[in-house]
């Protein structure tokens, strides 16, 4: 038998009690941890007198699309300069190297300080791999040995990739909060259970299994896979990038009739009309039909005002 990584066994196993789980969910878990189509285990013997589990597939409403208002996001991200660029946030952070250039430092350097609320100019258009940017800058740092590396996502105030931070402020509180409702606050590469991936190249489309729940759902808006192959055509979406991630979500919330409320979703009244609009998309908003955890709509909107303040 193929290894499994060791974290994400031990996280299914504290979920899932073993008396719960089928051979083919476990089986399930195992092809999507290793990759492989050859792992088995054998069947768990039925107990007697206790009937076989039953797995329910997640579900997530797709509205058609449709004539709605929506946002429009700018189609060149670059600014009045025309270059690519990436912007630091309020605090200071790093650039880290690329792991394919660590072997040419020998001096065992690793990092190079980035100034905050700074704008860099980058060689290209910044891309992502699991929590961080990747950049290549245009021009070095002083006293920096590389050009290429890595930024944590959350260090960056925006950049030419585009994304969530082109939003009005309205709009960008309410796709935290429904980050929020979620659980994947800032992560846009969590898969249902929390865990992780690195490669933005597509939907990771990686079956988990959860209690008696099934999930393919994915991202920081945990788009199923079917979902997400529902919105990325009609979109001319090529990758599961966040900037792409964000465009989709939001693309849920215009279908669903519900972006001028988003956009004026600074008062009570406009945030819970919002909400009911959404709720057969997340499961996890007030009134959703699918019987998983919710979340109150007192709470979302204290958790909304949060996120709104930071901008």
């Amino acid at each position: 038998m193929e290894r499994i990584s060791f974290a994400v066994f031990v996280v299914f196993s504290l979920i899932i009690p073993p008396s719960v789980v089928s051979a083919q969910a476990f089986n399930g878990l195992l092809i999507a941890c290793a990759g492989e189509k050859n792992i088995s285990v054998q069947e768990i013997p039925s107990v007697a007198g206790v009937p076989a589990p039953v797995f329910v597939e997640a579900r997530q409403y797709l509205p058609p699309n449709n004539n709605e208002p929506g946002f429009e996001w700018p189609s060149d991200n670059r600014d009045k300069l025309d270059e690519d660029f990436f912007y630091t946030g309020r605090a200071a952070t790093f650039l880290k190297v690329s792991p394919d250039l660590a072997e040419d430092l020998s001096d065992g350097t690793g990092k190079c300080a980035l100034a905050a609320n700074t704008r860099y100019k980058a060689a290209a258009k910044p891309g992502f791999e699991g929590e961080h940017m990747t950049v290549a800058l245009a021009e070095p740092l002083p006293g920096c040995k590389f050009i290429r590396g890595y930024i944590y996502m959350t260090h960056v105030l925006s950049s030419s990739a585009g994304g969530a931070w082109e939003l009005p402020r309205t709009v960008r509180a309410f796709m935290d909060t429904l980050a929020f409702a979620e659980g994947t606050k800032d992560r846009y590469n969590y898969i249902f259970t929390f865990v992780t991936f690195n490669s933005y190249a597509d939907h990771p489309r990686r079956p988990i299994c959860a209690g008696s729940l099934c999930s393919t759902a994915a991202g920081r808006y945990q788009f199923l896979a079917k979902t997400w192959d529902g919105l990325a055509p009609d979109m001319g979406i090529s990758d599961f990038t966040p900037p792409s991630q964000d465009k989709a979500g939001l693309e849920l919330v215009r279908r669903a009739g519900a972006y001028n409320l988003v956009l004026k979703s600074n008062t009570y009244a406009n945030f819970s009309a919002a909400v009911r609009k959404l709720n057969m998309i997340w499961a996890s908003l007030p009134g959703s039909p699918y019987g998983q955890p919710t979340h109150s709509m007192s709470a979302l909107w204290k958790a909304y005002k949060v996120q709104l303040a930071k901008y």
